[in-house]
């Protein structure tokens, strides 16, 4: 059986760019900018918290369905989703969603945003023909709205071109990928976060495709510029578990070992034990204690990341069949076949789920 590790790709979020009309008449604005800022700050608990007082302030001010509640529905649903809480973020794009089309229509940029950052909670959901759909009609109405090389585009290109990196299609991911990090260059320099970002994921497509001089030579680059954000950036962490699993990959499981308790420790500080991506470098520690012929730690590892993700992510997601795949895979390994018989039963179902 093929094992499953998990990479951490890079994708973005957005915010709505522009406030509405007449929020110096209400105590909204001082409220949803100090939510905006606990947000930026990686402090999504606390954001969620403000956040409420702000969409209260909003809703009082201007009604239920006003554009600045829009915004802070948007960014409430940004700190649910960062949290990892992919159920109340859904409930808070969509309602985000349904004001901006309504007063802005169906090309503005805040609509826009809002379809990018529920194409990327889709893709999270592993509902992955719908977040296509929307990183497509977000893209489509960017391009008719601003034109075909607005800075704007970069997000949902980068955006959509991992959804097809992380459904094995490198032919679909790449040219998105370069016209996105193109765009980041532009328009921000090329020791921008953003243009880490995609080199981070054209590391992945290198390393997928048996290029792991260059694919360590973009996550070194890409951890070079995310250190600059800080060594305890959740980004960071990401680079440190990528650049990980290409050193456990290239049997180098002594040196990859502290980079992935480095990026654990990092994520539960910043997002708490329970988080999927937590949960990810927790599987993959799994991995590297099985390649270390360490059975019964690697089994702990994997039964810690499965009951997160079972909880954060539901029953059937893809990722799940990951973790119960290699637990499975160890079973087998340790001679415990009927152990590992109903995992991959299990997991089996889930990969035939239509997504």
């Amino acid at each position: 059986m093929k094992k499953s590790v998990f990479v951490l790709a890079l994708i973005l979020l957005l915010q709505a760019s522009s406030l509405p009309g007449r929020a110096e008449e209400t105590p909204w604005q001082p409220l949803h900018e100090y939510a905006l800022s606990l947000y930026r700050s990686g402090m999504f608990s606390e954001a969620v918290t403000e956040g409420m007082k702000a969409l209260e302030a909003a809703e009082k001010g201007g009604g239920p369905k006003s554009l600045p509640a829009a915004s802070t529905l948007g960014l409430i649903a940004n700190a649910w989703h960062s949290l990892g809480q992919y159920a109340e973020a859904e409930h808070y794009y969509l309602r985000a969603l349904a004001i901006h089309e309504e007063h802005n229509g169906p090309n503005h940029p805040d609509t826009v945003s809002t379809l990018n950052n529920l194409a990327q909670l889709r893709h999270f959901q592993g509902r992955y023909s719908e977040s296509e759909a929307l990183y497509k009609r977000a893209i489509e109405s960017y391009e008719k709205s601003l034109g075909a090389d607005d800075f704007s585009l970069a997000t949902p290109l980068n955006n959509l071109a991992e959804l097809y990196r992380s459904q094995g299609d490198p032919d679909a991911a790449e040219p998105l990928f370069f016209r996105a990090m193109g765009l980041y260059e532009e328009h921000l320099g090329p020791d921008h976060p953003n243009v880490a970002m995609c080199l981070n994921n054209l590391a992945l497509l290198n390393q997928a495709g048996g290029r792991p001089d260059q694919a360590e030579a973009m996550f070194r680059r890409s951890l070079a510029i995310f250190e600059t954000l800080g060594p305890e950036h959740s980004y960071v962490a990401a680079s440190l578990n990528n650049l990980a699993l290409l050193l456990l990959e290239e049997k180098k499981a002594d040196t990859a070992e502290p980079l992935f308790l480095r990026a654990l420790a990092i994520y539960e500080k910043n997002l708490g034990e329970g988080h999927p991506s937590v949960a990810s470098v927790i599987h993959n520690l799994g991995d590297l204690s099985r390649a270390k012929g360490d059975a019964k730690q690697s089994e702990t590892y994997f039964r810690r990341a499965l009951a997160i993700k079972e909880r954060y992510l539901g029953t059937d997601h893809p990722s799940v069949a990951g973790t119960l795949e290699n637990i499975a895979a160890l079973y087998r390994e340790t001679g415990r076949t009927d152990e590992a018989l109903p995992l991959e039963e299990r997991a089996a179902e889930i990969r035939l789920l239509p997504r």
